[in-house]
C-alpha cells in the first residue's frame, strides 16, 4: 500500500529538479500524476519512464504564465486521470533568470517574476479548486522558498523574494477559505536545492563553500529530499495540517 493509493496529483514546473523528484515519488507511492511543464522534451520523458504499464503519469505542455493554457492542461489533466486530489504548484522562475535588486533588475523581469511565480499560482490553484471540490477535498502545496524569510548581501534575489513571500500569505489566506471544504492549503520552502536553478552557485568552490556556510547542516539539499518534504503535505499523515509553512533548509533561517 502506497502512502498515495487512489490519489490523482497534478505538478507544475515537474520536468525537471524538485517538480519531477515529486513526480517520481508520487508515482511510487501510488499516485497517477499529470507532468505540467514549458519543458516538452523532459516533460515528455519524464511521463514515458513513470508511465510504464499503468499509464500512471501523463504530460501536458503549459506555460503557467498564461491562464487559458492552464486552464485547458488542468481540464485536459482531470479528464484523462480521472479528476484532481493534490496540487502542486511548483514551477517557477530562479534567481539565475530574475536576479537582482530592484535598481538592477529591468521591469521586464520583474513582471516575469511575479508572472510565473505568483500568477502562474493563481492561475493553477484557481483551475483546479472545482476539481478538488469534486473529489471532496484534496491538498495544495505551494512552493515558496527560504528566501521568503532571509535575504543576502552576496546574492540579491529582491525580485525572487518578493514572489516567495507572497505564497506565504497567500497558503494562509487560502487556507481559511478553504478549509471548511476539506481542502487544506500549505506552503513548502525550500533552501539551497541542487538543482539547474542553483548552478551559479555550484558554479565555483569558492561559491559553494559561501553558500554551505550560512546552512548548519553545511550542506545543500537534493531534490529527492524536498520530494519526501511535499509526499509528507500531500498525503493523510497531513491531514490536520494547513495553512503552515514546512521549511526545508537545512537550518538556514534560524542563523
Amino acid at each position: 500500500m502506497g502512502r498515495l493509493d487512489d490519489k490523482i496529483a497534478i505538478i507544475s514546473g515537474a520536468a525537471t529538479g524538485i517538480g519531477a523528484a515529486t513526480a517520481r515519488r508520487f508515482v511510487a507511492e501510488g499516485a497517477k500524476v499529470a507532468i505540467l511543464d514549458v519543458n516538452a522534451d523532459d516533460g515528455q520523458a519524464l511521463a514515458a519512464q513513470l508511465a510504464g504499464t499503468t499509464d500512471a503519469a501523463r504530460f501536458f505542455p503549459c506555460d503557467v504564465a498564461d491562464l487559458d493554457a492552464v486552464a485547458a492542461a488542468v481540464d485536459a489533466a482531470a479528464g484523462a486521470l480521472g479528476g484532481i486530489d493534490i496540487v502542486f504548484a511548483n514551477a517557477a522562475l530562479g534567481t539565475i533568470v530574475i536576479g537582482g535588486t530592484v535598481e538592477s533588475i529591468e521591469p521586464e523581469r520583474w513582471d516575469r517574476a511575479f508572472g510565473v511565480n505568483t500568477r502562474g499560482i493563481y492561475a493553477l490553484t484557481r483551475a483546479a479548486l472545482p476539481h478538488l471540490r469534486t473529489r471532496g477535498g484534496g491538498s495544495i502545496i505551494l512552493t515558496s522558498s527560504s528566501s521568503a524569510f532571509i535575504g543576502t548581501n552576496g546574492r540579491p534575489t529582491h525580485a525572487y523574494a518578493a514572489t516567495k513571500g507572497a505564497l506565504v500569505s497567500l497558503a494562509r489566506a487560502m487556507a481559511v477559505t478553504y478549509g471548511p471544504e476539506g481542502i487544506r492549503v500549505n506552503a513548502l520552502a525550500p533552501g539551497f536545492v541542487r538543482t539547474r536553478l542553483t548552478d551559479d552557485i555550484a558554479s565555483t568552490p569558492e561559491s559553494l563553500e559561501r553558500a554551505l556556510a550560512g546552512i548548519p547542516l553545511r550542506r545543500y539539499a537534493m531534490p529527492d529530499e524536498l520530494a519526501a518534504c511535499a509526499l509528507f503535505l500531500a498525503s493523510d499523515d497531513a491531514s490536520f495540517v494547513t495553512g503552515t509553512v514546512l521549511v526545508a533548509d537545512g537550518g538556514q533561517t534560524i542563523v
